[in-house]
């Protein structure tokens, strides 16, 4: 079983509902939880067809290639995690943060399970 974790830290000035909002705009209508104690927007998937709305944006920006080599290399047997540039989610559009060039931090994504077939349907 394939379990896919979401989380973005909301900073004191940011608005949650536009964290909120750049999350949906990528993974679509999934049910997300606002921890306010800690400050935290979490999400859970636990069926690939969940990332069909991640799949198609990818493909729109045409970066498949990209997240297939990047996500590919980043892999430990069973277990991927990755993040993605929240101010470029909130416009609709994939891209990997690759060394914490977003300020108010990633869209963190972990992936516990079949992490090839994870990486397979989104690059395909």
């Amino acid at each position: 079983m394939t379990s896919i974790r979401i989380k973005a830290q909301v900073q004191p000035t940011e608005d949650p509902e536009k964290v909120t909002r750049a999350i949906i705009n990528l993974f679509g209508n999934i049910q997300l939880n606002h921890d306010t104690e800690n400050n935290i927007i979490r999400g859970k998937i636990s069926e690939i067809s969940q990332l069909k709305d991640l799949k198609n944006r990818i493909a729109q920006d045409r970066i498949k290639a990209t997240m297939y080599k990047t996500l590919s290399r980043w892999t430990k047997d069973d277990y991927l995690s990755f993040g993605l540039n929240r101010q470029a989610a909130y416009t609709g559009h994939v891209s990997l943060n690759l060394t914490n060039e977003d300020p108010m931090g990633p869209i963190q994504i972990q992936i516990k399970g079949n992490t090839s077939e994870i990486i397979e349907y989104l690059s395909g």
